[in-house]
């Protein structure tokens, strides 16, 4: 829900300001001031002090994170909704193989194998009725695309250094 949600307000946002790096640049300030008020204004919540063995594993992942928010911003610029959500179903096909290859956890049972591919089928169905991508082809694809596949590291990663660090 809050997902969805956001994907909505952001494309609101940008038919109103088509500023994709200005609109996540405020967003993360607003995130972060909100985050310190909590703290130092209201005493609510504890800041951990930074951990420098920690500081270059959550680098990584956070330019990941900007990265997989900024291709998200740019595809809701020049897509509709219903498509990156499509991408964004299509994720934990690509983690699951991510997880196996590089967290050496064990492949997904038959049904749910089964229940990746009918996701899968049921974009591919998506991308053959899209007109946009009839009318741009695989460009109208781009940037739904390199989200997909931030988002899918983004969540293997964090799965990684969540675990070792």
């Amino acid at each position: 829900f809050c997902s969805g949600s956001l994907v909505l307000i952001n494309k609101l946002i940008l038919h109103e300001l088509p500023y994709p790096s200005l609109v996540i640049t405020l967003q993360l300030w607003a995130a972060i001031f909100f985050i310190y008020s909590l703290h130092y204004c209201c005493g609510i919540i504890d800041i951990d002090a930074i951990k420098w063995n920690a500081v270059i594993p959550y680098s990584l992942y956070t330019i990941a994170f900007s990265l997989g928010v900024l291709c998200n911003m740019k595809s809701l610029s020049l897509s509709n909704v219903e498509t990156i959500i499509v991408f964004r179903a299509l994720a934990p096909l690509l983690v699951s193989v991510l997880d196996v290859a590089f967290l050496g956890r064990e492949w997904p049972s038959f049904r749910s194998w089964m229940a990746l591919f009918l996701i899968a089928f049921g974009a591919f169905g998506y991308a053959a009725s899209d007109e946009q991508f009839e009318s741009q082809g695989l460009m109208a694809y781009f940037w739904p695309t390199m989200y997909l596949f931030l988002i899918s590291f983004e969540m293997a990663y964090g799965k990684n250094i969540v675990k070792s660090v």
